[in-house]
């Protein structure tokens, strides 16, 4: 029964990732707007997305942005009773290639 539970169980707690809160309680369209500003390259993640382990619960699709230099990430997320949020990252070895790979740029 144990075994069961795990194959479903799904992780969406934000709070596993060690980050900086960037943007709180603002609209998806300011968060958008931020990373579009503040980040070398950007691109669009959806509803669903698995990061980490953790997915990301967004309610439309938003956009994660690379600061390359300073190698940092900066993540969407939709916290639920607090609304969208915008937190940032440190990128590990290897994960701007790994995530290039997985998303399309966004135009």
């Amino acid at each position: 029964m144990l075994h069961q539970f795990m194959m479903f169980s799904v992780n969406r707690c934000i709070n596993r990732l060690s980050s900086t809160i960037i943007l709180n309680d603002t609209t998806e369209q300011a968060i958008n707007e931020y990373v579009k500003e503040n980040s070398k390259e950007y691109y669009e993640i959806s509803p669903g997305f698995e990061f980490r382990g953790v997915i990301i619960l967004l309610k439309n699709p938003m956009l994660m942005g690379f600061k390359i230099k300073k190698k940092k990430i900066l993540m969407p997320f939709v916290k639920p009773c607090f609304g969208p949020m915008l937190i940032e990252l440190a990128a590990l070895d290897g994960e701007f290639e790994q995530l290039r790979e997985q998303l399309a740029r966004a135009s």
